[in-house]
Formats: structure tokens, C-alpha cells, sequence
């Protein structure tokens, strides 16, 4: 069963938590007294009691009319780091449910006993959300124009569309980039309008090519040791090998159409960073923007690290369609009715 939730609920509940907490520290501050916060339910008669102080990280909520006639029951609200929330998923039993937001990013974990939420929710929202801006579309194709051909890339390359792609994993992989590779494919199959990749289910540890017929088109994502990598760029390097370097010009990774190879060396935080960057890439996104400064392609390479909406607006067009295979920007500025 899966739970679609509102934002604006969680938050006031989250912020509510929060807010009676700290008053609650506060008074305990001032007067060396635990005290209890009423908060006012809907009914005339309804109450609750907010305790702090139990944990860093929990907030428990006290329920019932009359506490001299009522037992303590407990309703449990704790906050916790997203890698936390992934683990706790492994753990769920029969009587928790996940909670969704409408993108079907998970926020949380509710059960009858209590509510688990991940502490990163501003960040869910700015990344599965809408900024509500429009845009003209004269401004989004020039965006996708220079977002797509640069000085290696003279005619557009894109996924294939016959078959559904799936991320294959192998190497020094984790749990984490599990979870974030399935993030990735709700978000691509959110922006395609053709190509699209399975995002249940991802492809782990070894893969055998001898299948009569091959259920997918692989995208591999290889995390190996620095060793690893330059035996492969030495001995196995194609000529349509894209060299991933970092600001001090040391191989950190290498990409083509259909994988991305990284050292295991890399932040948690730099290897989503190049895992994105490899696969919009293989997309066949391969230029720069010079003026858009909160583009993910801005020529400041790293200052920004997730899609930005005229980002994704271009996206869709690219992935719409209307663009194939072996067009060129000639090509392109014609379908959009541009000069050339």
C-alpha cells in the first residue's frame, strides 16, 4: 500500500513537533521544571501533550481528554538522515506504510504506533517539486541548443527507444547508489516522452551477456579503484570515450553511450554529482550554457549540482520525439522553426 502525501500537511506537522519541543527546552531552561505544552486538536474536547528532552532526534506525542483517568500512549515522531529511512525500509513490518509524495519520492514510514520522517524534506521538495515559473519556448530550445552540442558533439545521439533501459550496477556499489539510480530513473522517465528506464528494480554485481534475448538496454555504472581504471584506459579505451577529470586534471572517470566508469575514491556527494553528469552525457547532453547561471550545464563546472527547471523544460523536448538520431544543430534549428 503506498501513501500519497500532502507537503504542506507534513511540513505544519513537522514544524508544529518541532516548535513545542523547543519551547518546552525553553521553559525546562528557565525554570528546571518539565512542563506540558497543550496543543489544540480539532474538537471542542480533543487535546494533546507534546514532551521534549527524550531524544535529540524524537518527538513523542501524548494523547487523551483526561490525564488522570488515561494511561500514557505514546504516538512517535522521529526525524532522520535519508540513508537512516532507506535502512528502515528493509525493516518495515506489516503494519507501516510508506509515505509518497505525488512524484513517488518516499518521505516517510507511518505505522499506527508512529511516523517516520526523513530530515532532508526541503531538499525532496526543491528537487521533485515545480518552481511554477513559465517559460517562453523560444528560450527553452536555445537552452537545449547549448546544452546539447558541443566542440565532441556535431550531431545529436539519443537512448534508444526500442526496449526499456535499467541501471546495472558493479564494483564498490552501495546502498546508496542503489537508492540514488532509482531516483534518477523516476526522475528521467518524469522528463521522457519516449526512452524510458525501469525504476523498480536495478541490475547488480555481475552480468552475464549470453541471454538469447537481453531484457534491457544497460546502462552500467562501474565503481572501481583508481588501479582498475587506468588498466581499463590503458588497455580497453575506445575512441569515443569521454575522460571525466577532476579541477587538478587527474582521471576520475570515463563515460561513452551506455556506462560510466568512477573511481571509488569520490565523496558520496561528488560521486552523485559525476554519476549525473555520465549519464546526461550519454543522453547526448554535451554542451555548455554561459548565460543561465543556475543551469546544471553552467560553464562554472560543479557550482550547481541537481537539474534546474529550464534544465528539465529542455529535457522534455529532447526526449519528446520530435529530435532523433543524427540530427544536426543545422537539422535542430529547423524543426524548431529557427534561423539557421
Amino acid at each position: 500500500m503506498r501513501i500519497k502525501a500532502v507537503h504542506l500537511v507534513l511540513f505544519t506537522l513537522v514544524l508544529a513537533v518541532l516548535l513545542a519541543g523547543c519551547t518546552a527546552q525553553t521553559g525546562e531552561k528557565n525554570s528546571g521544571v518539565t512542563e506540558n505544552h497543550s496543543v489544540n486538536g480539532t474538537g471542542a474536547d480533543s487535546g494533546s501533550t507534546i514532551k521534549s528532552g527524550e531524544s535529540e532526534k524524537k518527538s513523542t506525542v501524548h494523547a487523551g481528554s483526561d490525564d488522570s483517568k488515561t494511561s500514557d500512549v505514546y504516538y512517535n515522531i522521529r526525524i532522520v538522515p535519508a540513508f537512516e529511512l532507506e535502512k528502515l525500509q528493509k525493516e518495515m513490518g506489516p503494519d507501516e506504510y510508506l509515505v509518497k509524495n505525488d512524484k513517488d519520492y518516499v518521505l516517510g514510514i507511518v505505522s499506527s504506533k508512529g511516523l517516520i520522517l526523513r530530515g532532508d524534506l526541503m531538499q525532496v521538495e526543491r528537487e521533485t517539486g515545480t518552481s511554477g515559473k513559465e517559460f517562453d519556448k523560444e528560450d527553452v530550445v536555445l537552452h537545449l541548443l547549448d546544452i546539447t552540442f558541443g566542440l565532441d558533439n556535431s550531431k545529436i545521439k539519443l537512448f534508444k527507444s526500442d526496449k526499456k533501459y535499467q541501471f546495472w550496477l558493479d564494483g564498490y556499489y552501495t546502498d546508496s547508489e542503489i537508492s540514488y539510480v532509482k531516483n534518477l530513473s523516476t526522475l528521467f522517465n518524469s522528463l521522457s516522452g519516449t526512452t524510458e528506464f525501469e525504476d523498480e528494480e536495478v541490475t547488480l554485481g555481475f552480468l552475464q551477456s549470453n541471454y538469447e534475448v537481453v531484457p534491457y538496454n544497460y546502462y552500467n555504472i562501474k565503481i572501481i579503484t583508481d588501479k582498475m581504471l587506468q588498466q581499463y584506459y590503458d588497455d580497453k579505451k575506445k575512441d569515443s570515450d569521454h575522460l571525466i577529470k577532476n579541477k587538478n586534471g587527474v582521471l576520475i572517470g570515463i563515460v561513452n553511450d551506455d556506462y560510466v566508469y568512477l573511481v571509488n575514491t569520490l565523496s558520496e556527494e561528488e560521486q552523485r554529482y559525476y554519476i549525473l553528469k555520465g549519464l546526461l552525457y550519454s543522453m547526448g547532453l554535451h554542451g555548455v550554457s554561459y548565460k543561465n547561471k543556475d543551469s546544471f550545464f553552467y560553464r562554472n563546472e560543479g557550482m550547481n549540482r541537481e537539474l534546474s527547471e529550464l534544465d528539465k523544460e529542455a529535457m522534455k523536448i529532447l526526449y519528446g520525439g520530435g529530435l532523433k538520431t543524427g540530427d544536426t544543430l543545422e537539422t535542430a534549428r529547423k524543426t524548431f522553426g529557427l534561423s539557421t
